[in-house]
């Protein structure tokens, strides 16, 4: 039951982090860093903050929303493809702020997810 429902979660997490992405794309404006799927991290981040909070109890539950949802939903892979084609187009500055607004923007995001609901 628990795979079957880390399926469908991160089947749900992986089509809400495309179609999200699909309408930051559509709406960039001159960012010089990949905001759509910057934004999703942080969101992802700070959803898992609440949901952790929640301190759901049921192991079960909470690998079907923290593993299948919240893995599929955000994307270090994504993230990690991007910083890096930034590196090679020689974008140092743009890859180190990238990475750096990621990590601290994620970090602090989950953090204020677990203390709103603290």
């Amino acid at each position: 039951m628990t795979i079957a429902g880390i399926c469908i979660a991160g089947g749900i997490g992986s089509v809400l982090r495309f179609w999200l992405g699909q309408m930051i794309s559509a709406k960039r404006n001159s960012f010089s860093i990949p905001i759509g799927i910057l934004t999703i991290n942080i969101l992802g981040a700070f959803g898992l903050g609440l949901f952790t909070a929640l301190n759901i109890t049921n192991p079960s539950v909470s690998t079907i929303i923290g593993t299948g949802f919240f893995g599929a939903f955000t994307t270090f892979s994504t993230f990690s493809v991007e910083a890096v084609q930034l590196l090679l187009e020689k974008r140092v500055k743009e890859s180190l702020l990238y990475t750096a607004i990621t990590l601290c923007g994620c970090l602090v995001a989950f953090w204020c997810g677990i203390a709103l609901l603290s």
